[in-house]
């Protein structure tokens, strides 16, 4: 079983930044909620897929899944047949995944590995996440692990859940050796709606076809992604604000990232966590991760950051992890 963020049980009034998405809920995708047919078996993927490309001017071809870890489970059929390459502290899907197809997994220990430390293993299935979660940290080595990756025979799977609150896109060429995830969930907050797609070559999309849950994003997915390509004018308008609110608490924290959330370093994750509680905000507890010294929160709206703030300040001084090699 793996952990993730997000509240289960806490009291009302507690802001809840253990897990990462838009704090900017649009209300559009509510308007188009109104108009699912849920008396109909949804049958959308197809068109959805081919308006994907289109808008978004991809080179490869989209599959729709039922957000970012559907897509795992699909990804990991299509590789069963190869072992994994998976960093030790990042999304613990990667891991679970494997283990249900029984693809064998080597970890890499480092906190901030290079591009070396990925391409030890031939014949492979490597899990890179950019910016990584949850470090926060953004590569810009993306080609020469890809390039690595086909002369090892490998197959990298990077997952851009992040990549649209990162300031830069690192630059890289699709390839055949290549499947990108990218998710709607975080960009325009809706969770409780799974909706993600693929982009990979036509043989690797037939493979993930195959293992695709019949109807998986439902007929409220169907509505939510037509939302999104008819109203893309959304982000423009609310990233650079989260972006703002990044660089304010940098500077107010003495921390770094280049996604929507932080990681810190606090000695004692779990008492830093339950204080937090106690003052009315919600952090993510990094032992999950391997971290049992760290916390991860996310970027909210400027009055949410300043309470946050507050009592970060109030409990402890934060640090960056020993082995992250950004500069503050």
């Amino acid at each position: 079983m793996v952990y993730h963020g997000g509240s289960r049980d806490i009291r009302d009034g507690t802001i809840d930044f253990s897990y990462s998405t838009n704090p900017y809920r649009p209300r559009f995708i509510e308007r188009y909620l109104k108009m699912a047919q849920f008396e109909k078996y949804p049958y959308c993927e197809d068109e959805l897929e081919k308006e994907i490309k289109s808008k978004f001017g991809i080179e490869g071809e989209v599959t729709i899944g039922a957000g970012i870890t559907e897509l795992l489970y699909m990804v990991a059929h299509a590789t069963r047949k190869s072992p994994s390459v998976i960093m030790k502290h990042t999304y613990g899907e990667y891991e679970r995944v494997s283990g249900l197809f029984e693809k064998p997994v080597h970890f890499i220990d480092s906190l901030d590995p290079g591009v070396g430390e990925f391409l030890g293993k031939k014949n492979s299935t490597i899990f890179f996440a950019n910016p990584n979660n949850p470090t926060g940290k953004l590569y810009d080595y993306i080609s020469e692990l890809i390039d690595g990756a086909e002369r090892n025979n490998s197959t990298l799977i990077l997952d851009e859940s992040f990549i649209s609150f990162a300031d830069r896109k690192p630059k890289y060429s699709f390839a055949d050796n290549l499947i990108v995830l990218r998710s709607f969930t975080k960009e325009y907050n809706v969770p409780g709606i799974r909706i993600g797609y693929a982009i990979s070559t036509g043989s690797f999309k037939k493979k993930l076809v195959e293992y695709r849950m019949p109807w998986g994003i439902g007929a409220a997915g169907c509505m939510a992604i037509k939302a999104i390509l008819e109203n893309r004018g959304y982000l423009k308008s609310t990233l650079p604000k989260i972006k703002n609110e990044r660089k304010r608490l940098e500077k107010k924290l003495g921390l770094r990232t280049d996604a929507n959330f932080f990681l810190a370093d606090v000695e004692d994750a779990a008492k830093i966590t339950r204080q937090l509680v106690d003052g009315g905000v919600l952090v993510r507890d990094c032992t999950s991760f391997g971290l049992p010294t760290m916390i991860r929160f996310s970027v909210k709206k400027p009055r949410e950051n300043g309470k946050l703030v507050a009592r970060l300040l109030k409990l402890k001084r934060l640090s960056l992890p020993s082995e992250m090699l950004y500069q503050i």
